[in-house]
């Protein structure tokens, strides 16, 4: 009888240790959320590439917003309506019943926050603020900003809180900052521009798109939480598991647990990340099928170009005062730092137009596309491009170029460029898709 019972015990932690195996999950890669992954600071290079001789004068910001929440519970929809419909049918599985709790748990955690700025994001500007600040100390302690950010609340606190680090490093920095519609030509192409806005909603790059996921993306995450529905084909359940990477690649956005393999394998996940990247590639930057994001981007650039040279010229300008009476004013319209705050969609078709490296792709072989253009090292929540202008002794300029805190060459050739030359090869650019 004793050994019955302490077979019967063992039986039984035999069992409990295999559900507890099966039940257990693994963390699905996080370059795998794409766009929605928060902002790696490992990758900051923080020490400058420029020679002692060269001085920082001035620094060309462009940023897309920090990480946030879901945009907007239509996103949950079309999911909560195919689960809906499952469970009136009974075909709704256990896992499904989890996933639709997952949903629930989304929109508790969310309340009215859609789309805003998260708490993850208010620390991402913050150490992206005080990131500048070191790089160029002394340039930032004293300077003279002028900031600007689209009307969407998301874009116009991630400006705000960046500026208020900005502010609490050093009382002598003044900025001066707005936001509003009036920016939308420059920040807000992709809408603005109706040509582009066309494109971007029915462009040729629909049919590409809709073939690499029928190709690749599995119907099966989505068929093992709604069962097997009728009038539901293998199409319209990868576009729903399309639907669930939606989700799943967000969670760590806003603070909630980081996706698991429990609803869709690695492999699985890794093919919606695909196709969400090419879809990327094809609305939002210059490919083979289309211009129209350059040409749509070609403003912004032109404007970036102006200011730096209009605070360039307010420098010299303002050297000559000083030098003839250091009692006099600065120039009033010179500023030491120009912050352009936008989008994802901001980001992408002006850094394929600068030709940015990693940023930019021309082949026309698009299923392989992931191997060489990754929207995560593109524009990660909180993506940036810094342009940073410095002078020599004898009062020559040049470029220095950092994308998400990495140092990339303006040009191919160096990390240091005149930006008499620079200047010439994106106006170059500007004309080039222009004539397209």
């Amino acid at each position: 009888m004793i050994m019955f019972r302490r077979f019967l015990t063992f039986f039984l932690v035999v069992i409990s240790i295999s559900v507890f195996a099966a039940k257990k999950t693994s963390l699905l890669p996080s370059h795998l959320e794409g766009s929605m992954m928060p902002y790696d600071f490992s990758y900051t290079e923080s020490k400058p590439i420029w020679a002692d001789s060269l001085s920082p004068v001035y620094v060309a910001r462009v940023a897309r917003h920090g990480a946030r929440y879901i945009s907007s519970p239509k996103k949950l929809e079309k999911l909560q309506e195919a689960i809906a419909k499952a469970s009136a049918a009974g075909t709704l599985t256990k896992e499904g019943q989890r996933f639709s709790a997952l949903l629930k748990s989304v929109e508790d955690n969310t309340g009215t926050q859609w789309g805003r700025l998260s708490e993850v994001g208010c620390q991402e500007e913050v150490n992206m603020a005080k990131d500048l600040y070191a790089l160029l100390p002394g340039l930032m302690k004293k300077a003279r900003v002028n900031a600007i950010s689209t009307y969407v609340p998301r874009v116009v606190m991630t400006m705000y809180q960046f500026n208020h680090e900005l502010t609490a490093l050093s009382s002598d920095i003044n900025i001066t900052a707005s936001e509003g519609r009036q920016y939308s030509y420059l920040l807000r192409c992709f809408t603005a521009d109706s040509i582009y806005s066309s494109y971007r909603d029915n462009g040729e790059w629909k049919k590409v798109s809709e073939k690499l996921m029928d190709s690749i993306v599995s119907p099966e995450p989505a068929r093992r939480i709604l069962g097997n529905l009728s009038g539901f084909d293998d199409h319209k359940y990868r576009k729903l598991t399309l639907e669930m990477y939606d989700v799943l690649q967000s969670l760590t956005a806003f603070g909630m647990a980081a996706p698991t393999d429990e609803f869709m394998s690695e492999a699985d996940y890794k093919a919606c990340w695909e196709v969400d990247n090419l879809e990327h590639y094809l609305r939002n930057t210059d490919t083979p099928l289309s211009s129209l994001a350059g040409k749509a981007s070609s403003p912004l650039l032109a404007r970036i170009i102006a200011d730096a040279d209009a605070s360039l010229n307010a420098r010299l300008v303002d050297m000559t005062i000083k030098g003839a009476d250091m009692n006099q004013a600065e120039a009033p319209d010179r500023y030491d730092a120009n912050f352009y705050f936008g989008h994802a969609e901001t980001l992408m078709p002006l850094l394929s137009l600068m030709r940015v490296p990693g940023c930019y792709d021309d082949s026309a072989d698009f299923p392989t596309l992931s191997s060489r253009w990754k929207d995560y090292e593109i524009v990660p929540l909180g993506a940036n491009l810094d342009i940073i202008f410095l002078q020599s002794p004898s009062q020559r300029t040049y470029v220095a170029l950092r994308h998400n805190g990495r140092f990339v060459p303006p040009m191919s050739g160096s990390n240091i460029v005149s930006w008499a030359v620079y200047k010439a090869y994106l106006t170059e650019l500007m004309l080039r898709v222009a004539s397209k």
